[in-house]
């Protein structure tokens, strides 16, 4: 349980099985490697276990902690297992001479205190806001202070998991939240997977440096300086999300038992980007195109060749040719009409209008011209085709078995004088519940899957040996099996951002995103032809899929959503272009190949490929930052430059093969 006995007090527990190592004291001043960690605080590492009665003040530190309250016990188990014994000298600067935090600190004798004199005692945990905000601050020892030492690494595993956690209910919360509202589908995942719960008792002193905080639930008082200024409660919020000029001296006290949301700086750049403020500007503007029915691929060209302008008002009258002639949109502060108030995303265009609007804040400026849409003629797909095609089983005739292996058989089959494929899957004895869950699912996943390059759907069949999916037959070849032209390279991967959006408007992960599993016909059309290894789910933690094409967060356990199937297509827009994997290319072995991507650092392209558009986009889409991989939405990946180049009317078709694929 990360416990030695009392008589084991000189001894530091070994991660591998066998006898307690010994180890001798080691001065950090400087950077020293302990445990695999780089402990760069001014500290001096000691050689002591942990009795029953470390790990029991431990345990109940942290279940009364802000953050760490809502951790079970198998994890507060796991931090300890983990913690090691430090001191600091008397006078001493804890962050001497380093930019950057390594640690967290519990105070188990000994008293620190701050700039300002703010005194941490012995049960007091210190420097887990310096982890969080990524920054640090001024912390001196009073006196010889003992401590018990949980390195970054171990740090974040313990956030990832309470953010794991609570990331649905999160989720809900922030789309109903003033501003977060604006934001893309995927940049609300991102948001909700990085925003940390955290609960203060009566009295306490809640977080209020570098971040953006949301009152859940509770109630909290603001003070400026020594004044108080107001009462937050439920979806109140304070701090900043990207203006320079912060207010200072700001303390937060809660009243009552208050739960909050906090999100800092770097987790929102690891989000949304960098230049915060742009990206919520353009959130707030997007929108409202949205809203008002702009099509996608127009709205994201209108943002990414920023065709608007910005103007700030100071309590300043709107212009009456701006009301007429622009479509103005508030992405900050209000605007003022004859006693109406307009908020944050709310939008001014009206030709006919002569009100007199005054503004305060940051206005939005597109013209109208900008915004001409030509006017298109849709035609609705007609489901005729699948609602006649439900033959019977015995109305099926067995043409051939194109492929088999050990539980899986893909055969061509045809009802009147149409081809179908057949997959059948022999039942498994053994694991009979599983399996039977498992295909209610696909069939589910199936049937609400509606994209046209997904192989379509027909029927499901069960007989006492096997299960069975009828699909669309298509005349074509692997994708694995062919060598395109740069078009029909951009063509595919196009098509295949299709698929991935359809699934991610479902929450379906797919998991099977490789070249082997699309088919293109000789009109160079792309399709999606097995979904057997997906799921829909908002995240799963399941390790399943190809090696060479499965994304760094699945294999480190941490959980993943529909944004790891935009890695794998990176890795199908790498191979086919250089006919290879990024990584592992030479391996076999699974997890010679896990390796290799988690420990990857940048992507490496040929020495001959000089096109920097395309070497953005793998970069963008190949990225260990999960929420970077999509951008806003789907809209914004498919007007990435690299397809700029691309017309469809003149993608040469691709060469028949005599041979049949499902």
């Amino acid at each position: 349980m990360g416990c030695t006995s009392s008589i084991e007090q000189t001894t530091i527990i070994s991660s591998k099985a066998g006898k307690p190592k010994l180890t001798k004291s080691m001065s950090t001043s400087s950077i020293v490697c302990y445990r695999n960690s780089k402990i760069r605080e001014n500290v001096t590492i000691l050689n002591q276990g942990k009795s029953q009665l470390d790990c029991q003040f431990i345990t109940q530190v942290l279940k009364k902690h802000y953050i760490f309250y809502q951790l079970n016990e198998e994890s507060i188990q796991n931090i300890i297992k983990h913690m090691f014994y430090c001191l600091i000298k008397q006078n001493h600067h804890l962050y001497q001479n380093i930019n950057t935090p390594s640690c967290m600190f519990l105070i188990d004798k000994g008293q620190l205190k701050t700039q300002n004199f703010t005194l941490f005692q012995p049960g007091s945990i210190v420097g887990e806001d310096n982890l969080l905000l990524g920054s640090i601050k001024f912390i001196e020892a009073i006196e010889d202070t003992y401590m018990w030492c949980l390195d970054r690494i171990q740090f974040n595993k313990a956030i990832q998991y309470i953010t794991s956690q609570s990331f649905i209910t999160n989720r809900a919360f922030l789309q109903q939240q003033y501003l977060f509202q604006y934001f893309s589908q995927n940049q609300l995942d991102g948001i909700a997977a990085n925003i940390l719960p955290v609960q203060y008792q009566k009295n306490q002193i809640m977080f209020s440096d570098d971040a953006f905080v949301i009152i859940k639930n509770g109630e909290a008082s603001l003070f400026k300086g020594n004044k108080f200024s107001k009462t937050l409660s439920r979806r109140d919020t304070y701090g900043t999300l990207y203006k320079l000029n912060k207010p200072k001296n700001t303390k937060v006290r809660a009243i009552i038992e208050t739960q909050c949301l906090i999100l800092t700086q770097p987790k929102l750049i690891e989000v949304i980007g960098f230049n915060i403020q742009k990206q919520i500007y353009q959130a707030i503007i997007r929108h409202v195109l949205i809203e008002i029915e702009i099509p996608g691929s127009e709205i994201e060209k209108i943002l990414e060749k920023e065709q608007y302008k910005l103007k700030i008002y100071n309590n300043e009258q709107i212009k009456q040719r701006q009301i007429h002639e622009d479509l103005s949109i508030i992405v900050d502060g209000s605007v003022d009409c004859e006693g109406e108030t307009l908020k944050l995303g709310e939008f001014i265009s009206d030709q006919f209008d002569n009100s007199i609007y005054v503004a305060n804040g940051t206005i939005a400026i597109i013209q109208r011209d900008s915004l001409y849409i030509e006017d298109y003629i849709i035609e609705e797909s007609s489901d005729d085709e699948y609602i006649k095609c439900k033959p019977r089983f015995i109305e099926l005739k067995q043409l051939q078995i194109i492929r088999r292996n050990s539980n899986n058989i893909i055969n061509l089959v045809q009802f009147k004088q149409q081809n179908y494929i057949l997959r059948q899957i022999n039942k498994q004895t053994q694991q009979k519940t599983q399996q039977e869950r498992r295909m209610k699912s696909q069939k589910k996943i199936f049937e609400i899957l509606k994209c046209p390059n997904i192989s379509k759907y027909y029927q499901f069949y069960e007989d006492n040996t096997s299960y069975y999916f009828l699909f669309q037959f298509i005349d074509g070849t692997l994708l694995s099996e062919r060598r395109l032209t740069l078009p029909q390279i951009q063509s595919s991967i196009l098509q295949m951002i299709s698929i991935l959006d359809a699934c991610y408007k479902n929450s379906i992960i797919c998991r099977s995103i490789k070249l082997d599993n699309f088919l293109i016909d000789y009109q160079a059309n792309v399709y999606l032809i097995n979904l057997l290894n997906a799921k829909q789910a908002s995240r799963t933690y399941t390790i399943i899929g190809s090696p060479h094409y499965m994304a760094p967060e699945i294999l480190e356990g941490r959980g993943y959503d529909c944004n790891s199937d935009v890695w794998s297509l990176g890795v199908c827009l790498y191979e086919l272009l250089f006919e290879s994997v990024p990584y592992g290319q030479a391996l076999d072995d699974p997890y010679q190949i896990y390796e290799e991507i988690i420990g990857s650092s940048e992507l490496e392209f040929p020495d001959s490929y000089k096109d920097e558009q395309g070497k953005s986009l793998m970069k963008q889409l190949i990225n260990k930052n999960v929420y970077q991989r999509i951008g806003s939405n789907f809209d914004q990946l498919k007007n990435h430059s690299w397809f700029s180049s691309l017309d469809i009317s003149n993608i040469s078709p691709i060469e028949s093969q005599i041979e049949i694929r499902c």
